[in-house]
């Protein structure tokens, strides 16, 4: 019984380890059925032959209108085929995987991967799922409703496949969802987001579509109008309009947006708004409206503009009083003047010689009035010949005469509101004595071009008063004098000339000499420094048919006179030599400056490395004053030529720059005869300074042009030739290294599909599968797919999991490294570990173990026990022991074969025999 139950769990494990190894047997097709591609995007059918047949044509085929349509493949071996324009050629008979173009939505759909050989034919199918990435397209509308200022703003996601997800980045506001099926298996979603604007603080509002063909949901910002709250003021102004007085009062708005409303409230009483009306007007973000009112109606009255405004809570009131006007009295100010009573007696009395000249009469009008007229008589009729009233003076014109003598009636009047004064105007005879008038004394001075003229005058004197000049030590000028009469007076104007600019500051004094004077009197006047002229010096190049010229322009600011300016070149003053200047006119400013401008213009390589000077003369300089300026010279031709890849472009840049004289250069490239590369040039010129540059450029695509040499071909009219060459760089990604700890799945003939597996564990965050790009590519981007086409999260070099691991995460990713035309790609099988998994995987690891151990010291007493029995065992013993011989002799552990027991071989080895049991668990902890 011992012997048979050995038996019966040696042939369990037998069979259970061969049903193991059948069950490993690898498929003859290796292929993804599910596939999801992109419209208007590449996607890649991976269909591979495993076996060891030879094949004799491989092909991909579909069925359209009940019809299998042949689409790419290989017939007769090494004949490739594409019956559709929409698939690449395969890479051979037994790799059957094709870059297709998805350019319609039709193209979803079943596809057959079929290979045949001599025996056989084998087939698999594949559904491919077409997504269409939708546009996304935003809209803003305004409306009033109820008087409250609305805006919409529409989000749409169109033609998109499967439908996409819209939704606003913003809470509390009511948004309206829209969907539009079309008979292209393609939905429209529209999502309006409708508010109040007075309510919106921010400018702006983000839309957020989420679609299986965004990596990452789209962001789209729209730009809103807001309200901004403004400032308001009032004025009042009293303006003259066709002779009435009209208060203009403006209410003014600053700002905001949008625009105030505004309005006039006028006093209860002067609701009926007479004479009233208004103007209005924007300028920039200023807003105003003016209300003219009539100001004899609405004298102290209070006048308040009225803002209406969404940002502001209530009505904003801003109020201005006008003022009451009133005229109380006319007063006597004149200081020739004398009274015979107080200021309230109703007649003034006022006394004016015979003989004198210009007298006055001023009066005083009190009271609160813009503005107001004075108007007088004489004895109830019209004023005498040679009075006139002027503002509030009544005058007299030449000699008081007795027959100025009378009863003078002064009325002050502003519109309804009247005061005036009653004057008894008394004339005393003349004296007949010599009258002395003192001169009026004035000296002035003024400028010409290149003079001062200084005036001295002794107006209006009886009898003329005497001039003299009084100069300092070594200062002389041209002078004279003239005599003038009028009403009996004297007038004598004596006149100094002396140069317009000074070295030094000069006092000039004027001596008046006359009767009324005890002594004479003088009058100084002292005369400025002249101030130096400013000089400034600039230098310009041109190129002028190939040839270099230099422009060098002194300017020189200072008073009259004009500067006269001169040119020199040359190392040293002693090595100089002259130079023609260009001096365009004078030009005469408001201050009395005047400006004044030379120009020089010669070939560059003439004075090169030498200074150029402007030399300056001037009436305020003591000597010449001098500006200097280096002429540049002009350096040799720097060329170069450079290959880089562009930053926004799929092409790129070879660049060939040109830096000197610019005598008809030209730049041309040449390429090799048997070049591939498409030409795409493009030529830059400048000048900047003495030199020309210039750039001719030349895009490639790199696959065509990498490792070859791009010759620049450089030429000018001095005879320049010369040449620049660039390489460009040569590139390859050889595979992709996976860096976590993983085992092989399968191991295909080729090394470039071997399935690495992986496991992660269950509900950890943020998990990395590491990889590196093994080859020369300065930078690649790396993109990882599921199996069932959705794209994996990549940060730079890792496949990243932020989230908690699940089993929906388990399956096959395809990572892809690209660089250019330059691809290499990597399968891996990802499995997640459960807690619950390895614990049972734990369990049964131990228990066999344990099984298993028992088993063994069971077999290894039995073993002990038969050796002190009789060497020679019983038949019936015998044959238990040759059936457990026989299982260590069978076919699957040809390596543990011993000779039978029974055998004569077998005798002496009994009591050295012994029995293996072998336990084959497997598990994935």
């Amino acid at each position: 019984m011992e012997g048979s139950g050995l038996f019966i769990l040696g042939f369990v494990l037998y069979v259970t380890h061969c049903l193991e190894m059948l069950g490993a047997t690898k498929p003859d097709i290796e292929m993804t059925h599910n596939v999801t591609g992109v419209l208007g995007e590449d996607v890649y059918l991976h269909c591979r032959y495993l076996g060891q047949n030879n094949i004799i044509y491989a092909l991909w085929k579909r069925q359209i209108d009940s019809k299998l349509k042949r689409l790419t493949g290989y017939l007769n071996k090494n004949k490739a085929f594409t019956k559709d324009p929409d698939f690449s050629a395969p890479a051979s008979a037994t790799n059957l995987t094709v870059r297709m173009s998805v350019s319609s939505l039709e193209a979803e759909g079943e596809y057959i991967c079929v290979f045949a050989s001599d025996e056989e034919e084998f087939t698999d199918t594949m559904i491919l799922n077409v997504l269409a990435r939708p546009d996304i397209q935003t809209s803003v509308t305004e409306e009033t409703a109820n008087g409250t200022h609305y805006q919409s703003v529409t989000c749409s996601a169109v033609n998109g496949k499967p439908r996409p997800e819209v939704r606003w980045m913003i809470r509390g506001a009511p948004v309206e969802m829209t969907n539009t099926s079309h008979t292209n298996g393609t939905v429209t979603v529209s999502s309006v987001l409708r508010f109040p604007t007075h309510l919106q603080d921010q400018d702006r509002v983000t839309c957020e579509v989420q679609h299986p063909t965004l990596p990452e949901p789209a962001l789209v910002t729209v730009n809103v109008e807001t309200f901004v709250a403004p400032n308001v003021t009032i004025e009042a102004d009293l303006v003259m309009e066709e002779g009435v007085d009209i208060w203009k009062i403006t209410c003014r708005v600053y700002g905001g947006r949008p625009k105030a409303g505004i309005s006039l409230a006028l006093p209860i009483h002067q609701e009926d708004e007479r004479g009233l009306w208004r103007e209005g007007g924007n300028i920039s973000d200023t807003q105003a409206s003016s209300y003219h009112l009539p100001a004899k109606l609405y004298e102290g009255q209070n006048i308040t503009c009225v803002f209406d405004h969404p940002m502001f809570n209530h009505r904003e009131l801003r109020t201005v009083t006008l003022p009451a006007f009133y005229l109380s009295a006319v007063q006597l100010v004149n200081s020739e003047s004398t009274g015979n009573g107080n200021k309230n007696q109703a007649m003034k009395a006022v006394m004016l010689k015979e003989g004198h000249g210009n007298s006055t009469i001023t009066l005083q009008v009190i009271g609160d009035v813009p503005r107001y007229t004075v108007m007088c008589i004489k004895d109830d009729g019209p004023l005498p010949e040679g009075m006139e009233v002027t503002g509030s003076v009544l005058r007299v014109q030449g000699p008081v005469e007795l027959t100025h003598a009378g009863l003078y009636e002064c009325e002050a009047s502003y519109q309804h509101l009247k005061a005036s004064v009653k004057l008894n105007v008394t004339v005393s005879a003349h004296d007949k004595q010599p009258v002395l008038v003192t001169p009026r004394i004035r000296i002035d001075t003024q400028e010409r071009l290149e003079d001062r003229l200084i005036e001295c005058l002794a107006a209006k004197a009886v009898p003329a008063a005497n001039l003299s000049w009084l100069l300092p030590e070594g200062v002389s000028g041209l002078h004279w004098s003239n005599f003038t009469s009028h009403n009996g007076t004297h007038s004598v104007r004596a006149v100094l000339v002396l140069p317009v600019c000074l070295q030094q500051e000069l006092s000039v004094e004027c001596m008046i000499d006359h009767p009324a004077f005890e002594k004479p009197k003088s009058r100084r006047i002292t005369l400025p420094v002249c101030a130096p002229p400013n000089i400034t010096i600039e230098s310009s190049s041109e190129w002028v048919d190939g040839t270099a010229y230099q422009l060098v322009q002194c300017s020189v600011d200072s008073p009259h006179p004009v500067a006269k300016v001169s040119w020199s070149v040359g190392s040293s003053d002693s090595e100089t030599r002259a130079l023609h200047g260009v001096q365009i006119l004078p030009e005469v400013h408001a201050s009395g400056r005047v400006s004044v401008q030379s120009r020089v213009r010669f070939p560059t390589t003439m004075f090169s490395g030498q200074n150029v000077t402007c030399a300056v003369e001037h009436a305020s300089l003591e000597r010449t004053e001098r500006r200097h300026i280096l002429v540049p010279e002009l350096e040799g031709p720097v060329m170069s030529v450079s290959v880089r890849k562009q930053t926004h472009s799929s092409l790129w840049l070879a660049e060939c720059e040109y830096r000197g004289e610019g005598v008809g250069v030209h730049l041309s490239w040449v390429l090799a005869e048997n070049t591939t590369c498409q030409t795409s040039s493009s030529l830059h010129s400048y000048y900047e300074g003495l030199q020309l540059h210039t750039r001719l450029t030349y895009e490639f695509p790199l696959a065509l042009c990498e490792g070859q040499d791009l010759t620049c071909l450089i030429q000018n009219e001095h005879g320049l030739k010369a040449r620049r060459t660039a390489h460009v760089p040569i590139y390859d990604i050889s595979f992709i290294r996976v860096l976590n700890q993983t085992t092989p799945l399968n191991r295909p003939h080729r090394r470039d599909l071997i399935i690495h597996r992986l496991a992660l564990q269950e509900n950890i965050h943020g998990q990395r599968v590491l990889f590196r790009v093994i080859g020369s590519v300065p930078t690649y981007n790396l993109t990882c797919h599921r199996s069932d086409g959705s794209v994996a999260l990549v940060e730079g070099s890792a496949l990243v999991f932020p989230s908690a691991v699940t089993e929906r995460e388990t399956g096959l990713y395809t990572c892809q490294a690209s660089f250019y035309h330059h691809k290499a790609t990597t399968l891996i099988q990802l499995e997640v570990n459960s807690e619950d998994h390895e614990l049972m995987y734990l369990v049964i690891v131990c228990f066999s173990t344990a099984m298993a151990v028992t088993l063994l010291v069971i077999v290894t007493l039995c073993v002990f026990c038969k050796s002190s029995e009789v060497h020679q065992p019983s038949p019936k013993k015998r044959e238990s022991l040759a059936a457990l011989t026989s299982l260590m002799q069978g076919p699957c552990s040809p390596d543990l074969r011993k000779p039978a027991v029974g055998s004569e071989e077998g005798q002496e080895y009994v009591q050295f025999f012994s029995y293996n049991i072998i336990l084959d668990v497997k598990s994935t902890v």
